[in-house]
């Protein structure tokens, strides 16, 4: 079978691959892997390569096809529904399936869109090869069943991105790729939470060590890999699995940096663990700060502290380890005390790199089910689901205003960041001036 394989990725806008957006899909990349592994012919588009609209039409119009299979994440929605729409236009007997986290988390609101002739839930690398095989008569809406043993899972199809990714984190040597190396998260963030178990159960399946070092050989070998990062929500929530990793990497000779995700409360706790990462290459660890008021982080159920969100910079810090700090601004109930206390505890712990977010309602979490509940949500398209600055408003009661300010500020410092605030309201006010005149 002919099939055309689509990742949006367009929420940063078309041409953006080639800006640095170029991430690596990996559940595209699985679904590539499968496909071709039975014996599928596979034509694969990233739409952030395209020019615009115009372009990724005049592409699917050129090629031949028997069914699309689209990767929706929320971001993505609206765009999915244009592209499966120049699809129906060409034919509307070709056969759409949309599948990925929106699709799963929000079956109900992806039915409704009558382009899509199939909605794939969850997991694909079992059940998708049956479905093709039979898919005349399939039905609509498709649950996907559950890999247990990831390491029976193929390695993703590298040839999709072979020169990898282009990596956030200075120092870092190219080629840089990304790798998973579990399913799931342990932890009860309400940001989060239940979404992650809807989508990958409640317990975390982990690939054994001896099969993610051998993705990684296969990188260093084939591809040149030079530096990596674990893309796991925590790849130390499972200290022996993490201590045997850092003693079979040095064992196999790869000696590559790399970044992983941790916690505050677990490197307070195992400062040792992180020492054995640092000595197996760890060179960036990627940290849930979220907030500097304990009021909210027990709100949001992150189970850490601000002390030990201090604690754990300053013990990265002494192990020689660069840290990124993830943290919010806008949380529901959050008051501007509380997000000044934020700014100020990162202001105190001086991360080596700054990921502001600005709270966005996640569908199938916690805090989405409060937010439609108490009637705050303001998003009303597939875009507003962005967690940058200036992409709009997300729920009732916070001033955006001083959100964004205290991004930018976050970032630049005092000065600087007031500046480069100012600056960026500008932009967008005479960027929709102008789309305003140009429909006019």
């Amino acid at each position: 079978m002919k099939i055309l394989l689509i990742y949006p990725g367009l929420f940063e806008g078309f041409g953006s691959y080639y800006r640095g957006v170029d991430w690596f899909n990996h559940g595209v990349g699985v679904i590539s892997a499968i496909l071709k592994q039975g014996g599928h012919s596979v034509e694969y588009m990233d739409c952030r390569k395209f020019s615009g609209w115009g372009e990724l039409k005049s592409k699917i119009v050129s090629i031949e096809f028997d069914v699309t299979l689209i990767s929706v994440a929320t971001v993505d929605f609206d765009c999915s529904r244009e592209i499966a729409r120049i699809i129906k236009a060409k034919n509307p007997a070709l056969k759409v399936m949309v599948g990925g986290p929106h699709p799963t988390l929000m079956t109900e609101q992806t039915a409704v869109v009558p382009e899509f002739d199939h909605i794939f839930t969850h997991e694909s690398e079992i059940t998708l090869p049956q479905i093709l095989n039979r898919l005349d008569n399939a039905p609509r809406i498709i649950r996907g069943e559950m890999p247990e043993d990831l390491d029976l899972v193929p390695f993703v199809d590298r040839t999709l991105a072979p020169d990898g990714e282009t990596p956030w984190y200075p120092g870092l040597p190219r080629p840089f790729f990304t790798i998973t190396a579990s399913r799931g998260c342990l932890y009860q963030c309400t940001f989060c939470q239940p979404a992650e178990r809807a989508l990958f159960g409640n317990k975390v399946r982990k690939r054994s060590v001896a099969n993610i070092l051998d993705e990684l050989e296969l990188l260093s070998s084939k591809y040149n890999m030079k530096s990596f990062m674990i893309h796991d929500d925590c790849f130390t929530q499972y200290h022996g699995w993490a201590d045997e990793f850092c003693r079979e990497k040095a064992k196999r000779g790869l000696m590559q940096p790399f970044v992983c995700q941790s916690r505050a409360d677990i490197i307070c706790k195992h400062p040792d663990l992180m020492g054995r990462l640092k000595d197996a290459g760890l060179a960036w660890v990627i940290i849930g700060i979220e907030s500097g008021s304990n009021r909210i982080l027990k709100y949001i159920k992150k189970g850490v502290t601000v002390e030990q969100n201090i604690e754990a910079a300053k013990i990265c810090r002494e192990l020689g380890i660069k840290f990124l700090a993830n943290y919010m601004f806008g949380i529901p109930t959050e008051t501007k005390e509380e997000m000044l206390m934020t700014f100020n505890m990162i202001k105190q712990i001086k991360p080596d790199q700054h990921s502001p977010a600005v709270f966005t309602p996640a569908p199938g979490s916690e805090l989405y089910e409060y937010c439609c509940n108490n009637n705050l949500t303001l998003i009303d398209s597939s875009s507003g689901y962005q967690r940058t600055p200036l992409s709009g408003a997300k729920i009732k009661g916070i001033d955006y205003n001083f959100v964004d300010s205290l991004v930018y500020r976050s970032m630049n410092g005092e000065l600087l960041g007031r500046l480069l605030h100012m600056k960026a309201r500008l932009e967008k006010f005479l960027k929709n001036i102008s789309k305003k005149f140009i429909k006019s």
